[in-house]
Order: structure tokens, then sequence, then C-alpha cells
């Protein structure tokens, strides 16, 4: 009797946990195959001097790496990152939530604004480089037409290197935006009215009542946001290659555009997977600082 309840306890366990594995083996296999793999053999080419045109290599290890720590422009490409990143995000979060805040308002037309702010993150961001290049036109273009127009001397938006990073940076918070800002909305709206007309009964303003009540609650959806911009800030490899290609003068070559350049037109794999590599951790890094710093201003309830 014993031995037949063991053997059915055996037979549920395995069907159990066999169907589980079944059902979980293709995530399983779509992260081996093309995020665990990759990852491997990035690291392992960045140990050789592999030039992707034939195919031997030699072990040179730690030589890639030593050869991009010791190199001032790949210390000018990590600052033109990390400019561009902080900039960029700094001001989409900050766009998004006055955005969420004020597009949550019972206003006319307040649904057709939302789709008209939220269209652009969904056109292809090499279409909206291809436009902004246009608009940025320093003889034709349309922004320099509208600085004309109240007398304003036109700017040389992508032929000067503080105008081309900031001609990114424009860029990329007009696509984004609008993304983070539903993201940012739907947070907001989630948020019981009780409490502000609570707050508001005892005598609360509407800086208070934003201060107090909306950013705190909102905090979570923040953070979220600030994650995934900052990652996404570190990969626009097709607004450089649309718009400035690292110009003017590298002003803005970034960590993405540099290795594509040292892969695909230096055809120097072994180093761009170097780079790649510290891409990854450098990334890694951020999210870990992020996920300590939540602590003190993340509130979950």
């Amino acid at each position: 009797m014993d031995k037949h309840l063991n053997k059915t306890s055996i037979a549920k366990w395995a069907y159990t946990n066999l169907t589980a594995y079944l059902l979980v083996s293709p995530a399983i296999i779509l992260l081996v195959v093309f995020h665990l793999y990759p990852m491997g053999m990035t690291f392992f080419l960045s140990l050789t001097d592999w030039n992707l045109i034939t195919p031997d290599f030699n072990w040179i290890f730690a030589g890639n790496y030593s050869r991009m720590f010791t190199s001032s422009e790949f210390w000018s490409v990590v600052g033109n990152t990390f400019i561009f990143s902080i900039f960029s995000v700094g001001f989409t979060v900050l766009l998004a939530t006055v955005l969420a805040v004020v597009l949550d308002e019972k206003l006319r037309g307040v649904r057709l604004f939302r789709s008209v702010v939220f269209l652009p993150y969904i056109t292809p961001m090499a279409a909206i480089g291809t436009l902004w290049v246009w608009m940025y036109n320093q003889n034709f273009g349309l922004i320099n037409w509208v600085l004309d127009f109240f007398s304003i001397p036109p700017a040389p938006w992508l032929a000067k290197p503080g105008w081309a990073m900031a001609a990114l940076i424009i860029t990329k918070v007009w696509k984004v935006v609008g993304y983070y800002m539903v993201i940012l909305l739907a947070g907001k709206q989630n948020i019981a009215d009780s409490l502000y007309e609570a707050a508001k009964m005892d005598g609360a303003g509407r800086l208070q009542l934003f201060t107090r009540i909306t950013l705190p609650l909102l905090s979570p959806y923040i953070f979220f946001v600030l994650i995934v911009a900052l990652i996404g800030s570190f990969e626009d490899f097709d607004l450089l290659f649309t718009m400035t290609r690292g110009g003017p003068a590298e002003s803005t070559n970034m960590i993405i555009y540099y290795i594509y350049q040292h892969a695909f037109e230096f055809f120097d794999i072994g180093y761009a997977s170097a780079a790649s590599s510290v891409l990854f951790v450098i990334l890694m890094l951020i999210t870990f600082i992020q996920m300590k710093v939540s602590k003190r201003w993340v509130h979950y309830q």
C-alpha cells in the first residue's frame, strides 16, 4: 500500500514538474539562444584579435581592454554618452511627469492631445532622425525659419559640437516622452480621488497636492521610467546613424556608435566586443545603483 502511494506521489510530482518545465522551455530556449549565448560569445571574442575578415584569431586576453582604457577617444565617447543620457533622461522624465499631471485633468480635447503626444513613439527612429535632420537644416530648416520669423539668428544645429548634442537630446525627448507620459498617466489615474479630496478639506493647495500626494505615489512609476529610459539612452544607434554619425568632430559619438565603427567599419571585432562588454557592465552598475538609491525615495504604499 505504501509503495503504491509512493509511486503515485512520485508520478504526480514528475507530471507537475515536467509540465512546468515544458511550459517554460520555449522561454528558456529563447533566453539562451538570443541572450546568454551572444553575451558569452561577446566576452569570448573580446579576448581575441579577430578581425571578421579571416577565420583565424589570436588570444590577446586583456589586450583589447588595456587598449580601450588607455584610449582618450574611448573616454571622450563615454563622456558624450553620459552627457546625452543625463540630459535626455532628465528632460524626458520631467516633461512626461508634467504632461501626465496636466493631461489627467478634464480638459476639452485632452484625449486627442494625448494621442498626438504619443504618436512619435510609434514612428521608427530612423524616420524621425531623417525628419529632424531636415528640420535642423541651417539654411531652409523649419526650426531656423521659425527663429528667423521672430528675428532670432539661425542656429548651426548639426554643424557645431554643442548644438549637435542639443539637437540629439531634443529629438530623443520628442520621440519618447509620449510613451513615458502614458506610463505616468496610468500611475496618476491609479491614485484615489479620496486622497485629494481629504487634503483639500485640510486646506492643501495645488502645489502641496502635487508634492505631498502625487509625487510620492507616482515614485514607483517614475523609478521604472528612469531605469527604462536610462538603458534606452545608451542604445540609440539609429538616432546617431541617421542624424550625426558621431560628428561634428566626434562630439556626438557615443558608446553604441563607437562599437559599430570598430566592428563594421574597422572590422576589429575583438575590440568592439570588449567595448560591448564594458557597456554591459556600465548598464548593470547604473541599474544596481538605481535599485539601491530607490529605497530612499520610492514609496510603494
